[in-house]
This record gives structure tokens, C-alpha cells and sequence, in this order.
């Protein structure tokens, strides 16, 4: 008997089990070719298309930028004493979510930093902030007592401060903001200077932060010192002899300038009212403002010497020219009269002796202007003399003052320009006027700045403007004037001879018309006379009170600080002191 199997014979062209692993595996196949080449394409992108921004970023993880910050350069006075310089500070810093004792914080930050509590503690509660500055630039002494004091969340950054150790000069030599940037006077002038150029260095470091190396550095330049002329003696006297003429009077603001006629260098430049105790940063701007070359004023009188100094440079006046004097003088429509009426026949001399409006506009009319101002001589030598122009002074904001022009003259012009009315000037142009005729006829900048670090002495022109005989001939005139028959007696000096001109001149209301109750009140001049070694201005603006003339107000202010100034110059006394049992 035979036995079959159970398992039937499979059928021509049936699939076979191994089929479907087959398809497996190909799909397998498929699908990672697809994701190589998604992660070649990555790797093409990153390595070769990105690869510029990637390694940027990279670098950027590990790269630090250090600032070192150059110390500005010093201001120093004649004498090399530091007027302005720079110290270490501290900003103090908070992280507000961490302060435990807010009271406690914000006493000891204001103590520190000389703000009021109020002002740390708003912003102490600034809004939406992580982290606030509560005081920069506070001393170091300051900041390490606070620091001391471990207060949880607070934070000490050093920082540079400027300081001005003399406080004195204040408005000349200006000050900086928080970031050390001039803001006024000699800080401003002169910042590319005192500033110099921050140092940077570009360093790349591990995670940790160490330095692996320095991609990039730009040293540090050191800001430079300069070097000025005032001499601290002289500015102290000025600021003291303003403040206390500005109090008796109670004026409403007073100016004084010295200089040196031979250098054009200012020795002293006040202002009263002034910053109280020096500190610009807390002043008005009424007392940091630099009146003697930002504000013009007609000058007066002080400006006969102008209309003379033409005369005698061009030979048509000398000191002997005649001119009749009388009560009045009438022009066209306009009437000129004298504070004190002395008519008759005067000199030259005389006429600017006793400061006569008539004798010095006519001296012009007859021998300068001509009739109706047809000659053009005094007009080109107001321009002549540095008016109508900026003296060059280096501070910032000076003004050019105010000339009408010759074509623009009227008929009255002879009028009022020859005795320094209808013409604005500034102070400082004043100071010069009678610094050229001091130094000989030769002008010089007025100028402070005397020496820039790395570069030496600063060179300043000097330009002849009158000839030396004419200048001589005027000093002398104005000698007269200081005499006892003089406008300017109260100017005299004790044991030196003083050349000078008063001034005393009404304000001009809103409507254009003369006040009869505000005044300027001028003096300036030089001594000694015979070798002059100061230029002296004082300009008194509205004094109160019985006493407004040049001569009464600003004589008595001159003479003090012409004194402290020459006694600071060591200038040599060049004729006896009265009452030495020498004659006078």
C-alpha cells in the first residue's frame, strides 16, 4: 500500500514567500537615499552656502570688544596749576528686584552723589527696568564708603569724572557732559584736543572667557594738556572786585577783562553775577553766560578813542587841534549836548579831558566825516580798529557787534557815531581797542590758550594798526583823562601812571528810545602808562542809585583790580605815591 503526502505541489507562476521582504528592503532603500541627500544638501548648506554667517555667529559667542577710554587732558593756568582735570569715579548702579532696605539705599546714594532722596528714588522706581544707574560720576572717597557699607543690590562701576579743583574761571573754562564732551568755554573750544581717542581691542576667548587671541587693537591717544594764560592772582581779584562793585551797586550785572597789551593774552576774564563757588554745573545761565563776547552795548564814550586815534593816525587832529565848544550843537534835525556844558575853545586834548560830546563829534565832522559824514575816514578806521568783526578770541559764542555801514550813514550820523552811540560792541573789542594803543599801535588777538601739548607755543599774529607816534600821542591824551581835571580821576592808581576813558551811556528801551533811568557805566585803560603791562575794562550794567557815571561807578572798581593786577604782574611803580612827602 502506498502513503502520499499531505502538502500539494504549488501551481506554475505562483509567488513564492520571499516576495514581500524583497519590497521591503527597496522601500528601505528608497527612503534613505531621500534622507541622505536631505542630509547632504544640510551639509552643503552649512558648510559652503552658510558657511560665512555661521562662522560669524561662532565668532561672536567668543568675542569681546574692550573700550579703554582715554583720559582727557588737563587746562592748566600760567603758572601750570591744573584749572580742569581728570579722576577716577564710580557710577553706582542697582538691581532693584535685589535691594532688601530701599530707605537705606537711597540715603546713602544721595549722601554720596549730592543728589536730593527724591531724585534716587525716582529712579530707583523707574518702571520696567532691570537695572538702573542711581548716581554717575560720584567721588571715589564717596563711592567707597557706600561700597563699604555692603548693600545688597547695588553695583560699582568705575568711570572717569572732571573736576575743577581752583573753582574759579568757571564760565572759561567751561565744563563736560556725563560722557567727558565739552560742553562751554575752553571743554568746548578746544575738545578735539583735550579729548583724544579711545583704545579698542577685539579679542577672541573659550567659554570660560579666557583670551585665545587679539583679532584687532587701536591703541588709546591720550587727550592733550594745554596751557593758558590765566593767571589765577588776577582772575580771584576779578570775580571779587565784580561781585562786590555789583553789590554796592546793586547792578544788574558787571564785567571786568584784563590783559597783557604786549602778548594779547587774557590774564582775567569775570562776570557777576557768577556760578556760586565755581560750580558751572549747577549754574544759571545769567551766571555762566561770557558777557564780555556775547553781549553788545554802545560803548560810549570809550569809543572817542577811536574817533581821536583816526585823527592823529592820519594826521588831520593832533592833540592841539582847536574845536569851539558851545551849550549845544545842532545837525539837520538832531541836537547834541554835554553832561556837563564847559563851552569855549578846546584843544583836542582837552575835549577828551572832560569827555565833550560836542568837541570830539565835531573834531569828526570838520576833519573826518565832513559835512553830512560826506568823507569816509572815520568809517574805515571804526573797521579798522576791529570793530564790526570778531576779535578771534578763543571761546565760543562771540558776537561781531553791530556798525552801520558808510553808505548807511544820515545826516545826523556825525552826530552820535564819533562819541560811540548808534554802534554796538562787545567788551572784549573794547579791551582790545585800548590794548593796541598800549602796545604801540599794534594789535594782538586777545587770546588763553598760550600752549597745546605735543605741539608747543601758540604762534598769534600782531598787526600794525595805527602808527607808533599816533598811539603814543593818544596814551598820553588819555593820561589827561585820569588827571585831576579829568572824567576819570577815581581810576588813579597809587604810585602808577594810568592811561584810560570813562564812559557812561544810556540804555535803550524796547522802542528804541533812550531810557532816563538804566545806564552803562564804563572804564577802561592801562597801566603804567609809560610801559604798559595790563589793559583793564570795567563795565557796570544799570547801577541803582544816585552815582551812574562812568567815572564814579567804574574808576573806583578799575583802580582796585588795576592795583591787585599789577602788584600780581610785578609791574614797577613809575612815579611817587602821594602823600610819601613826593609832590603828585
Amino acid at each position: 500500500m502506498r502513503t502520499s503526502s499531505s502538502r500539494r505541489p504549488s501551481r506554475t507562476g505562483e509567488p513564492s514567500a520571499v516576495a514581500p521582504t524583497g519590497r521591503r528592503i527597496l522601500v528601505l532603500l528608497v527612503v534613505s537615499g531621500v534622507l541622505l541627500a536631505v542630509v547632504l544638501g544640510r551639509a552643503v548648506q552649512l558648510q559652503v552656502v552658510d558657511r560665512a554667517a555661521y562662522a560669524e555667529r561662532a565668532l561672536g559667542q567668543h568675542r569681546n570688544e574692550i573700550i579703554t577710554t582715554a583720559p582727557r587732558g588737563a587746562i592748566l593756568d600760567r603758572e601750570g596749576y591744573r584749572l580742569a582735570l581728570t579722576e577716577q569715579a564710580s557710577t553706582i548702579g542697582a538691581t532693584p528686584s535685589s535691594i532688601r532696605d530701599r530707605s537705606r539705599v537711597i540715603a546713602a546714594v544721595a549722601e554720596a552723589s549730592g543728589d536730593s532722596p527724591d531724585t534716587i528714588r525716582a529712579r530707583l522706581d523707574a518702571v520696567g527696568v532691570s537695572h538702573v544707574d542711581l548716581a554717575r560720576q560720584v567721588p571715589p572717597a564717596a563711592a567707597k564708603r557706600v561700597e563699604a557699607m555692603l548693600l545688597p543690590g547695588l553695583d560699582f562701576t568705575p568711570e572717569d569724572r572732571r573736576v575743577y579743583p581752583s573753582a574759579i574761571a568757571a564760565p572759561l573754562i567751561g565744563a563736560v557732559d556725563l560722557e567727558g564732551k565739552g560742553l562751554a568755554g575752553l571743554e568746548l573750544q578746544y575738545n578735539a584736543v583735550l579729548s583724544g581717542k579711545n583704545g579698542l581691542e577685539v579679542r577672541t576667548a573659550d567659554p570660560s572667557g579666557n583670551a585665545i587671541a587679539v583679532l584687532a587693537a587701536t591703541p588709546m591717544v591720550r587727550g592733550r594738556t594745554i596751557s593758558t594764560s590765566i593767571d589765577r592772582q588776577i582772575q580771584t581779584a576779578a570775580e571779587e572786585v565784580t561781585g562786590a562793585t555789583r553789590s554796592q551797586y546793586g547792578a544788574k550785572a558787571v564785567t571786568a577783562i584784563v590783559l597783557d597789551p604786549a602778548t594779547g593774552e587774557v590774564l582775567a576774564i569775570a562776570s557777576a553775577p557768577g556760578p556760586a563757588h565755581g560750580d558751572f554745573r549747577q549754574a544759571t545761565p545769567s551766571q555762566i553766560r561770557l558777557r564780555s563776547i556775547t553781549d553788545v552795548y554802545e560803548p560810549g564814550s570809550t569809543f572817542k578813542s577811536v574817533t581821536m586815534g583816526a585823527g592823529l593816525a592820519t594826521g588831520r587832529i593832533t592833540p592841539e587841534t582847536q574845536v569851539r565848544v558851545g551849550n549845544e550843537w545842532r545837525l539837520f534835525d538832531g541836537v547834541l549836548t554835554d553832561a556837563e556844558p564847559q563851552p569855549g575853545l578846546k584843544t583836542a586834548s582837552e575835549a577828551l579831558r572832560v569827555s565833550s560830546n560836542i568837541g570830539v563829534a565835531k573834531l569828526a565832522y570838520e576833519h573826518l566825516s565832513g559835512p553830512a559824514g560826506r568823507d569816509s575816514v572815520l568809517a574805515e578806521w571804526i573797521g579798522r580798529f576791529g570793530f564790526g568783526a570778531v576779535t578771534g578770541i578763543d571761546l565760543p559764542g562771540e558776537v561781531a557787534g553791530i556798525v552801520t555801514p558808510f553808505a548807511d550813514w544820515s545826516g545826523t550820523s556825525p552826530l552820535n557815531i564819533p562819541i560811540g552811540h548808534g554802534i554796538a560792541a562787545t567788551p572784549i573789542q573794547i579791551a582790545q581797542l585800548y590794548a593796541t594803543i598800549a602796545n604801540g599801535g599794534v594789535q594782538r588777538t586777545p587770546h588763553l590758550v598760550t600752549r597745546i601739548e605735543g605741539e608747543g607755543a601758540v604762534s598769534i599774529v600782531a598787526k600794525r594798526v595805527m602808527p607808533a607816534k599816533a598811539a603814543h600821542q593818544l596814551a598820553t591824551m588819555l593820561e589827561g583823562v585820569v588827571s585831576d581835571q579829568g572824567t576819570g580821576s577815581a581810576a588813579d592808581v597809587p604810585g602808577y601812571s594810568v592811561a584810560g576813558k570813562t564812559g557812561t551811556t544810556k540804555k535803550i528801551n524796547r522802542d528804541g528810545t533812550y531810557s532816563s533811568s538804566r545806564y552803562l557805566s564804563w572804564f577802561v585803560g592801562f597801566a603804567p602808562a609809560s610801559n604798559p603791562k595790563v589793559v583793564v575794562l570795567i563795565m557796570v550794567d544799570e547801577p541803582h542809585g544816585d552815582a551812574y557815571s562812568g567815572g564814579e561807578v567804574a574808576g573806583p572798581a578799575f583802580a582796585e583790580l588795576a592795583q591787585r593786577a599789577l602788584v600780581a604782574v610785578g609791574a614797577p611803580q613809575d612815579r611817587p605815591v602821594v602823600g610819601s612827602g613826593a609832590t603828585h
